[in-house]
């Protein structure tokens, strides 16, 4: 009985109204006003919800057992979830005002919103074709990210004079690299280059994007994204392929049975004929 009580507590239908309601709070929660308030209605049923997920990690622990808790994967992801919000707890009794907490708190919470993800339809399926894509995909972007360091050490040499808002020291020549990677509004940095400097300076600087945008956000990004795709989508192709296999399969078997069908036919037509010549033979 008492386990049942427990089951219930914990049942996905309960915990994904408990979700709902936390998103709606951190939701109305980041208005300002309410936002560093904690004396609000709101905070309070955030630090509800807080409670009832640690709550929920003890029950389930405490029916399954800790390593049967532990062998399922979305077990282990609402427990680093509840680990990284549980800082919550502290706020009511710690200035965060004074101290850099509040950021803590404030990751920690929206942390919870991928608890909603365990309730995707097919999200099995889904997680499985994204750990796959990011396994086919890591020695691609690792190569892209040494391709942008290059770039970016060159960018340092070429431009640190003329632009060093973007091209200063290494750190932020890799992130403005970065920024002309995405394709996104790369032209300003060699037009403001071209403006401070010579107009041979200027051209090199607007040959040097141009040649990073074509090589690295163009193709590099494009060839990323296609092995990305092609991997997430590749469980659909196996099971296609399976699928054509077996009916191949079921194909040529029948034409076998025919094969042989036809055979068997032929020989017992012969077989009647020879007993009929045989029988009109007979004096």
């Amino acid at each position: 009985m008492k386990d049942t009580i427990l089951k219930n507590i914990v049942s996905d239908r309960v915990v994904m109204s408990v979700i709902l309601l936390n998103s709606l709070v951190l939701f109305f929660g980041a208005f300002p006003g309410i936002r560093d308030d904690h004396n609000n209605k709101l905070f309070y049923i955030d630090y509800a919800c807080t409670v009832f997920f640690i709550f929920e990690v003890i029950i389930k622990v405490k029916l399954d057992t800790w390593q049967g808790y532990w062998k399922k994967g979305w077990n282990k992801f609402d427990f680093i979830i509840v680990l990284v919000s549980a800082p919550l707890l502290l706020s009511p009794f710690l200035n965060t005002r004074e101290f850099g907490v509040i950021l803590i708190l404030r990751i920690g919470r929206l942390f919870r919103f991928f608890k909603m993800a365990r309730f995707i339809p097919n999200q099995e399926r889904l997680w499985v074709g994204i750990k796959r894509a990011l396994r086919a995909s890591v020695g691609f972007i690792i190569t892209l990210c040494i391709y942008n360091f290059i770039l970016a050490i060159g960018a340092a040499y070429l431009f640190a004079d003329i632009s060093p808002e973007h091209f200063g020291d290494p750190l932020i020549s890799i992130y403005s690299m970065f920024k002309v990677f995405t394709v996104e509004g790369w032209y300003e940095i060699p037009d403001i280059i071209a403006e401070n400097s010579t107009p041979f300076m200027g051209f090199v600087a607007r040959l040097y994007f141009v040649f990073t945008v074509l090589t690295g956000g163009l193709i590099g990004l494009s060839i990323a994204n296609a092995v990305f795709v092609d991997e997430m989508v590749m469980d659909n192709t196996d099971t296609l392929e399976r699928k054509i296999d077996i009916l191949q399969k079921e194909v040529r078997d029948e034409l076998d049975s025919l094969k042989k069908y036809n055979r068997k036919e032929l020989e017992s037509i012969c077989n009647r004929l020879d007993k009929y010549f045989n029988q009109k033979g007979e004096p």
